[in-house]
């Protein structure tokens, strides 16, 4: 596991050293890492398909609810969900029929992610990714400066998810593609709620009125 950890180290600040002079990469280091650690805790929590449709929330013509178009953490963790919801119906050889691992997520947890309140599904959702990443960071048993490395390249691409967010809210795609179209659980806020859970922040909520 420790060779392991040092490889992906290693990726990281190649993929750094890189990307100015190759360009963007959809599938860089970092958002592979997002996609496992998401991928990871869905497999190992047993959340339902019922689940992940409520999270991938969306209209018709719509962008995603929950999620905000463009932002590379947001745009590897949607990889990861749908990955997982097109998994196998189930093991095979296994006489339970199970296609997950773990049990599902706890009643609570379901009950916030179901609220009326997008605010309410929105801190769900981000207390499932900072619960994900943190345990694939575990589990890779990175030293200190490796961990340092990959939590700058995933605020790296946080502060990318906050400014698209933010020229949603200028309209800067046009008045016909703002906030409303762009994520709409985020017309009032000013932080992504999976881009905070990636590097284990909370999400931020405004004040009450």
């Amino acid at each position: 596991m420790k060779t392991l950890a040092a490889f992906f180290f290693a990726s990281l600040v190649c993929t750094s050293a890189m990307r100015a002079a190759d360009g963007p990469n959809d599938f860089d280091n970092t958002s592979r890492f997002i996609f496992y650690a998401v991928l990871q805790g869905l497999y190992e929590d047993g959340v339902s398909n019922e689940d992940i449709a409520q999270i991938l929330m969306r209209k018709e013509k719509q962008s995603y609810f929950h999620f905000i178009y463009a932002c590379p953490i947001c745009t590897a963790t949607i990889w990861a969900l749908e990955t997982y919801r097109a998994r196998p119906a189930h093991f095979y050889g296994l006489k339970s029929a199970a296609s997950t691992f773990g049990h599902g997520l706890p009643a609570d947890m379901r009950e916030q992610l179901y609220s009326d309140d997008p605010h309410q599904r929105l801190i769900a959702i981000n207390s499932l990714v900072r619960s994900w990443v943190a345990r694939r960071i575990d589990a890779m048993n990175f030293s200190e400066q490796e961990r340092t490395v990959l939590l700058d390249q995933i605020e790296q691409k946080r502060k990318d998810g906050m400014r698209a967010l933010e020229s949603f809210r200028k309209h800067e795609h046009g008045k016909d593609f703002g906030v409303e179209q762009a994520a709409p659980a985020y017309v009032d806020l000013e932080e992504c709620a999976v881009c905070n859970g990636a590097v284990g922040k909370l999400m931020k909520m405004p004040e009450p009125k």
